[in-house]
């Protein structure tokens, strides 16, 4: 048996302005429509067994959730870096590399090259390995989760 999915409501209240870029997502239970989440970042990856109890009407719904190893390899890279590490990320390695092109050739040497681009890089290997924890967690989840596993079945099935 397969549960209906939740209601996602895109909302961009200011068209033309210099505010165009705060929009959110709405997700609604199907049943309800009691809101039980709100997005800031649209596509927002999200780890969990897809099901969830809604809150008003205790009824089930797929949140759209999934755990790690269900996910496309396009989800699994946007859940370790998402857009605003991948900015800061880019803008970092941008300044490093800049940094390294105007300096005096005497002074930079392949030791220098090497710890300036790491050093912009050590924030997103950081954030890599925190996110490593919730992977863990849900690959976890996965191996004992019902809800998982009737996905498995079905995918199998078709």
């Amino acid at each position: 048996m397969t549960v209906p999915p939740a209601i996602r409501t895109d909302h961009q209240p200011f068209f033309i302005s210099p505010l165009a870029f705060l929009r959110w997502t709405d997700f609604r239970c199907p049943h309800c429509h009691a809101v039980f989440r709100k997005d800031f970042w649209p596509d927002h990856v999200r780890l969990g067994s897809g099901e969830r109890t809604c809150s008003g009407c205790a009824k089930v719904f797929d949140d759209g959730s999934r755990e790690w190893p269900e996910m496309k390899f396009g989800r699994k890279l946007r859940f370790l870096l998402p857009p605003g590490i991948l900015a800061m990320t880019g803008s970092l390695l941008f300044c490093a590399i800049f940094t390294l092109c105007i300096a005096p050739t005497d002074v930079v040497n392949w030791h220098i090259g090497v710890i300036i681009v790491g050093g912009s890089l050590l924030p997103t290997i950081v954030w890599c390995l925190i996110r490593l924890v919730p992977v863990n967690r849900s690959n976890l989840r996965y191996e004992h989760d019902p809800a998982s596993m009737r996905r498995r079945l079905e995918r199998a099935e078709s």
